[in-house]
């Protein structure tokens, strides 16, 4: 095969590569998150953010965000999560309950958030929406916090 013909082949699949930023399961996405919330690993929550699509964070008391615009991309997502996580630093995510909504194609996830905030122990509820995408995969949709 010449190489032309090699390049092009892969420049067919290239946009599934790009596209697929999304968890493949829900168990892919409960791990994700657990381990992307209970260590600071941005890239494992971040990872459930297809490009093109915005995810809700909101953080009240923990970041100063803009208002009622608290939805972002994929990129504006890390840098917000990696701030985030240098000023809490977390140490645990223990999920509480999950529970799925067929009709609207979501899952909501609660569970408790342990961090280091100004140098003490804190903990806080977080409050998490996936949706279902139309291939069965998964989507981080919102992330929320309890404030204090």
């Amino acid at each position: 095969m010449r190489l032309w013909s090699k390049i092009a082949i892969l420049l067919a699949f290239a946009p599934l590569a790009i596209a697929s930023a999304q968890y493949k399961d829900l168990d892919t996405a409960l791990s994700s998150l657990s381990r992307g919330f209970g260590s600071g690993e941005t890239q494992a929550v971040v990872s459930g953010i297809p490009d093109g699509s915005q995810v809700r964070l909101d953080f009240p008391g923990l970041l100063s965000q803009n208002g009622s615009n608290n939805f972002y991309g994929s990129q504006q997502a890390g840098y917000l999560l990696d701030s985030l996580f240098g000023k809490v630093h977390p140490t645990g995510f223990e999920q509480e309950s999950a529970r799925k909504e067929s009709a609207a194609g979501q899952y909501h996830i609660t569970g408790m958030w342990a961090i280091q905030n100004a140098g003490k122990a804190d903990s806080r509820e977080l409050y998490m929406t996936l949706q279902q995408n139309k291939n069965g995969s998964w989507s981080l949709a919102a992330v929320r916090s309890a404030g204090k």
